[in-house]
């Protein structure tokens, strides 16, 4: 697999990098993890570029949440992200494929609590 480069072991992009590792978080989760007092006179502004610029390519923002890539997370620790998706049952004997689903809405009154 290919290793990605990372930042300066001594930057605010490492450090929020290492704070990534925790889990995904807010701007200001993430900001505080990594022990950055955004309170500091222009402290808030450089980190908002770091975190504009994707720190490297090596974050992705779902809604407001920030979160440490797989590959990244790979390169970092060494983890292997854990697959996801189903696997069939062993009763399963068919050819796999694409099958079409239908997908169908109840109404509020019909949902069991």
């Amino acid at each position: 697999m290919k290793r990605l480069p990372l930042r300066k072991l001594d930057s605010r992009s490492y450090a929020l990098l290492q704070a990534l590792i925790a889990g995904p978080g807010t701007f200001y989760h993430i900001a505080e993890r990594a022990g950055f007092d955004i309170e500091e006179a222009g402290i808030e502004h450089r980190l908002r570029i770091i975190f504009a610029r994707g720190i490297q390519g090596h974050v992705r923002v779902s809604g407001i949440l920030y979160e440490l890539k797989d590959a990244s997370r790979e390169a970092m620790l060494g983890i292997k992200p854990v697959q996801q998706g189903q696997v069939a049952a062993p009763h399963f004997r068919g050819v796999a494929g694409a099958m079409p689903v239908l997908v169908v809405r109840r109404n509020p009154a019909e949902v069991r609590p």
